[in-house]
């Protein structure tokens, strides 16, 4: 197999010496994969993973500091802190395909969605006819050609055939199928199942892919570690890792933490004499610590996101956390799950939107890459002296000024998400009817919290153009789909619960519920409710109408009694002419 550039092998990896690293030298090796096990056990070696520093202690711990990857698109799915038998796993996965196939790999990696991990493109190597390509169709034309043309999806007599806009056909399959024009050809996904081969256990690699067995029998001793032992061993080589890294002396501890959607126990880690740590869930750890059996890697990573957590940790004035009048300019509002976080809710004020909890929190700092926050509990609303009507009330004024609603059409978030010049490539004009608004705040962070605002129901019905379902994509975001015709709340509400069964991570799930908003009566509820209200209208309508329907007709049965009696002035003048006299 010759990869980009004719190089021999798919990527290689420079493994570095953490211990030494961390000492301000750099000693490591680049290592092409696939390897061998006899191979990485002399890079070791040559890079002193098992030698002892100046202090005796030895140096057992390595990451990768760097990668050449001659695979397109692999590179950005390769860690610092990947485990050396996955990696050997997928470059000797790699190493096996044919041209042809190879080929179809790199198509695969360009479309589809299972390619966010190492496990992840593994297991797409042994599912590439989920995706199907067709060679020298480069276009919106070529496609409406090969269609019609070649797979005869149209019959079209000759004498018509310079007639057809193949491009407008093209384009339309394109859209449907959710197909793409790439460097090998026209590429669609089958929509068969993705079937996940490897669980990513290194247990289940096959043996001839392992190039770490020399370094487990030495790290077999700790598999006998129950949770409790793991917790304390864990806390005390932290420590001895962060010691390295120049913080002399932390405090260690382990709690609970209760955050939206999940509860785990953390361990809390806060350098002497500062008041802000970071929280690490422990449980995290001994769960990739069974699964992997890699200590010393779990444990390298677990210093790498401590540590960088601890550097990037606010200043924050403590004393300054109990002014509320201080803190209300920092107030916002963010909705969750009510049912999902009940024990959370019984200690924290809210209100309620249908199935929904409003909940009240202080954003300290916000970016895409993460945020400090502090959620109001009933116990800091107490200590501040405050009431729940007043932290509404200030949080709805400030939230829009802080958090402002952003509102975007779909087509306009494919085209930041893909950019301008693949966005092109579908052929999908400026002015192209919006099916579906996504709406959240600047960094994205809780933006789902927008629904709570004062004035953003009529406002999205102002940039939808009318009524709308909401579908709680996450705590992060909404989706906003106009009441067209289009879709049924029964329709909308099973993709809610498809995309939060497949795609939504547990901690980010919002409802599997889908919720209307009536732009003229100003009513926001649950689809079910909506229709039932409707269902309610139309039958008082009908009976309204059923009553009319009966004053109606009793009227025209009078009119007729009425008509089939005698008129009173034709009876006087009778009554008269008997009596041989004249009415004047």
């Amino acid at each position: 197999m010759a990869y980009e550039y004719d190089h021999d092998c798919p990527f290689e990896a420079f493994i570095t010496n953490l211990g030494k690293y961390n000492e301000g030298e750099l000693v490591g090796e680049w290592v092409k994969f696939p390897t061998t096990s006899e191979e990485l056990q002399k890079v070791f070696e040559r890079i002193g993973i098992g030698s002892k520093d100046d202090f005796g202690n030895p140096y057992e711990e390595w990451f990768i500091s760097d990668y050449d990857c001659y695979v397109d698109g692999l590179y950005e799915k390769l860690g610092e802190y990947e485990n050396l038998d996955e990696l050997n796993y997928l470059a000797s996965k790699l190493d096996e395909l044919d041209d042809h196939d190879y080929n179809h790999f790199q198509v695969a990696m360009q479309i589809s969605d299972y390619t966010g991990s190492i496990k992840d493109v593994i297991n797409l190597i042994d599912n590439l006819d989920k995706y199907e390509i067709y060679p020298g169709v480069e276009s919106n034309a070529d496609l409406g050609h090969y269609y019609i043309e070649e797979l005869g999806m149209m019959e079209v007599p000759d004498y018509l055939a310079d007639y057809i806009d193949y491009e407008a056909y093209g384009r339309d399959v394109a859209i449907n199928e959710m197909g793409q024009f790439t460097d090998y050809g026209y590429v669609r996904d089958t929509q068969e199942s993705f079937t996940e081969y490897y669980d990513g256990d290194r247990e289940n690699i096959p043996d001839e892919y392992r190039v770490m067995d020399f370094m487990v029998s030495g790290e077999k001793e700790r598999k006998t570690m129950n949770y409790e032992t793991f917790k304390q061993e864990f806390a005390e080589d932290i420590k001895e890792k962060l010691y390295e890294r120049g913080y002399d002396d932390v405090r260690i501890s382990f709690n609970n933490v209760e955050k939206t959607n999940q509860n785990y126990e953390a361990m809390s880690v806060v350098p002497e004499g500062n008041n802000v740590g970071v929280n690490f869930n422990i449980e995290n750890a001994f769960t990739n610590y069974e699964h992997t059996d890699d200590y010393a890697g779990v444990l390298a990573s677990a210093t790498m996101v401590i540590a960088d957590g601890l550097d990037r940790a606010p200043a924050i004035d403590v004393s300054a956390l109990m002014d509320y009048e201080n803190m209300k300019e920092k107030l916002s509002v963010e909705v969750i799950s009510a049912d999902a976080n009940a024990d959370l809710l019984a200690n924290v004020p809210h209100d309620r939107m249908e199935d929904l909890a409003v909940v009240y929190r202080f954003v300290i700092e916000s970016s895409e890459d993460g945020r400090a926050s502090i959620l109001v509990t009933n116990n800091l609303m107490d200590r501040m002296g405050v009431s729940h009507e007043q932290l509404r009330a200030d949080a709805l004024e400030n939230s829009p000024e802080i958090r402002p609603v952003v509102i975007m059409g779909m087509n306009e978030v494919m085209k930041e998400m893909m950019g301008p010049e693949v966005y092109e490539v579908f052929g999908i004009p400026d002015d192209a009817e919006e099916k579906m608004y996504v709406a959240t705040v600047p960094d994205k962070n809780s933006g789902a919290g927008v629904i709570a605002y004062q004035d953003f129901m009529d406002q999205a019905a102002e940039r939808v153009g009318g009524d709308f379902f909401v579908l709680p994509s996450s705590i992060n975001e909404i989706l906003l789909v106009p009441d067209n015709g289009d879709m049924t709340a029964d329709a909308l509400r099973d993709m809610v619960k498809d995309v939060n069964a497949k795609e939504v991570s547990p901690e980010e799930r919002l409802s599997d519920n889908v919720y209307h908003y009536d732009s003229k009566d100003h009513v926001f509820e649950l689809a079910e409710k909506f229709e039932a209200r409707q269902q309610e209208k139309k039958t008082e309508i009908d009976e309204k109408s059923e009553e009319k329907g009966s004053i109606l007709k009793d009227l025209k049965d009078k009119q007729k009694e009425a008509a089939a009696k005698p008129p009173v002035k034709d009876a006087a003048e009778k009554a008269a002419k008997t009596k041989g006299g004249e009415v004047l």
